[in-house]
């Protein structure tokens, strides 16, 4: 997988077009310390976690995970736990660029997240996999024979408050509710403290519209997110106003053509990810006459965050867009 956004890397029913692949507080988020309970609540007994498909029992905190979805890989390092194994290093490394969200090098590989190797993932004999729903569907019941599983989905609405609490019943199963707590907080505080540098330089409330743009077909294509989305969730905690109000699939997107800009509203920042080896704004669409008639581009509003700004993860990249965000609107 390389780095162009060719495809909604999180997966799932609704992204089936997979075109080629797509601090505060105490302590430092994203810390691998291995600490399996480290200051938080020791687990006594048996706990109980709440999954898709149902509740999911463990007799003590997991010590090795095994990932197959990206989000679930950066919560627990969020959590400072190092998984066992994950499900496309390379990709994961490549599109959760987030500080402190770093894979250690001795995270094992266990292949592709759509087909995960599961003789290597027996051969690490997890206590616990974590998987997304919808894509594990297929072989669900053969990761269950190997160990217990917690399987998530992630579009579910609101999706922030969904994110949050897969996040949390994550942390129960590895006995880091507390350090779950104070990552959620986190989030808040850093898009309180945006909000506040954005009202100190009059730019409160100020209209967004926030794009993911790739080539797709020899064509310039962008996926507009809309309040269904997580990332639009975010920075309207910190009193940002989403400016694309499209008719949004599962994950909250409305995929558009060039055409489809001119329904961004008028007054609206346009805030874009897209990867250096396939960015349509500054490549194909530089001189196509729409693109240039659009009002941002006419007001040098259209304005580009990191490229491995992943709108689809977990707290970190959570806070990632927060921070990403600020840089461009310079407050």
């Amino acid at each position: 997988m390389h780095r162009t956004l060719r495809a909604l890397a999180t997966g799932g029913a609704a992204v089936a077009l997979m075109l080629t692949a797509v601090g505060c507080g105490s302590g430092t988020v994203g810390d691998t310390t291995d600490d399996k309970t480290g200051g938080d609540k020791a687990s006594s007994g048996g706990i109980t976690v709440d999954t898709a498909q149902g509740k999911v029992s463990l007799d003590k905190p997991a010590t090795k995970v095994v990932t197959l979805e990206w989000t679930y890989a950066e919560e627990l390092v969020a959590l400072g736990v190092t998984p066992t194994g994950n499900a496309d290093n390379k990709g994961y490394g490549t599109w959760i660029t987030a500080k402190g969200a770093d894979l250690p090098a001795r995270v094992t590989d266990v292949g592709d997240r759509n087909e995960p190797s599961l003789e290597k993932i027996k051969a690490l004999k997890p206590d616990l996999i974590v998987v997304d729903n919808d894509r594990s569907k297929a072989n669900l019941k053969q990761l269950q024979g190997i160990a217990p599983v917690l399987s998530f989905t992630y579009t579910t609405k609101p999706q922030l408050e969904t994110m949050k609490k897969n996040f949390t019943e994550l942390a129960k199963a590895v006995g880091k509710e507390d350090r779950a707590a104070e990552v959620n907080k986190q989030i808040d505080a850093k898009a309180a403290d945006l909000k506040g540098r954005l009202e100190k330089a009059g730019k409160g409330g100020l209209k967004y519209a926030l794009a993911q743009g790739f080539t797709a077909n020899g064509a310039a294509s962008n996926r507009m997110l809309t309040d269904d989305a997580i990332a639009p969730q975010v920075l309207n905690l910190a009193g940002l106003k989403n400016g694309w109000k499209g008719q949004s699939d599962a994950w909250g997107m409305t995929t558009v053509g060039v055409e489809g800009l001119t329904k961004v509203e008028k007054d609206a920042t346009f805030l874009y990810v897209a990867a250096d080896n396939d960015n349509p704004f500054t490549g194909d669409l530089a001189d196509n006459a729409v693109w240039k008639g659009l009002a941002f581009v006419k007001n040098d509003k259209a304005l580009p965050l990191d490229p491995g700004t992943w709108l689809f993860g977990g707290p970190l990249s959570a806070m990632h867009i927060l921070d990403e965000t600020g840089k461009a609107l310079k407050v």
